[in-house]
């Protein structure tokens, strides 16, 4: 459905792919095991970061998570390269989630960057593997979906570099731990850092009503202050309506409301998902 309404919308320096260009013998026999669909989207992650590194002329790419909304530009992240190959995303865990750490991993793979050249490259080719090999949300022998592979990058690889701007990837989980502020049209994080991104992590809204629930989805829960949701979910909420006004104007996309209003996770056989083990 993505795929179709992407094209149907048609936007300028937007390239679309369709599974069928990069699902390969490996990515189909994982995806004939899986019966919660977004195991299989985290294995796709580094397998759709090969293929656009290959054919695309970039220098660099990232791959992002769907559930951010950008409130600056992520300039400031690329900015950090520097020398490194590589950026990944700690999870900046506040206090009172800094226990899942030990299963969930301290990075988080939401937001991480490649360079296009040889140690890179290698780099997600290994991460590739590894998500064939296993990536599932249970909890198995140090392991946890595409994501806890991240957790020695810095120490397994050469010129791997861990963004350090407290800005980016404000979520759930650590957002609680931060004074948040608004100095004109700007949400400041300790009277210092511009929010860069939020990560909307648990968030659901129903694409037919708009109701929504500001944490709760997949049976993950966090306790959200009325501060966060006025500065940071209210303009999210916003954003959301005015595009799923935009999209019901779209064939494609009424067919698939038809099916699941409610946006809810779905497994391959078109059915709602009752238990989700541990999703991120």
């Amino acid at each position: 459905m993505v795929y179709k309404v992407i094209k149907v919308l048609d936007h300028k320096n937007i390239i679309a792919y369709h599974r069928s260009e990069f699902e390969n013998e490996d990515l189909l026999k994982v995806k004939s095991s899986k019966e919660r669909m977004y195991e299989y989207y985290w294995t796709c992650n580094p397998s759709m970061g090969i293929k656009v590194i290959k054919e695309q002329k970039t220098d660099f790419i990232a791959l992002a998570d769907c559930d951010l909304m950008f409130f600056q530009s992520p300039e400031v992240i690329f900015e950090e390269f520097d020398n490194a190959d590589v950026i990944i995303q700690p999870n900046n865990f506040s206090y009172k989630h800094v226990k899942d750490f030990i299963p969930v991993g301290y990075y988080c793979s939401s937001f991480q960057c490649f360079r296009n050249n040889k140690n890179a490259k290698a780099i997600l080719d290994w991460w590739h593997k590894q998500c064939i090999k296993w990536c599932s949300a249970d909890f198995e022998e140090g392991k946890f979906g595409d994501q806890k592979y991240l957790d020695d990058w810095r120490f397994r690889f050469k010129n791997v570099r861990e963004v350090a701007n407290p800005g980016t990837n404000v979520a759930p989980w650590n957002v609680q731990k931060f004074d948040l502020s608004k100095d004109n049209a700007t949400i400041v994080i300790n009277n210092n850092w511009p929010l860069i991104y939020y990560h909307y992590h648990s968030f659901r809204m129903n694409l037919l009503t708009y109701d929504y629930i500001i944490t709760g989805d997949r049976e993950n829960h966090y306790e959200i202050s009325k501060e966060v949701i006025d500065l940071i979910y209210k303009p999210y909420i916003q954003e959301m309506k005015k595009v799923l006004k935009i999209l019901k104007n779209i064939k494609e996309y009424n067919d698939y409301l038809k099916i699941n209003p409610d946006g809810l996770q779905m497994n391959f056989k078109g059915l709602v998902i009752k238990t989700y083990s541990h999703a991120k």
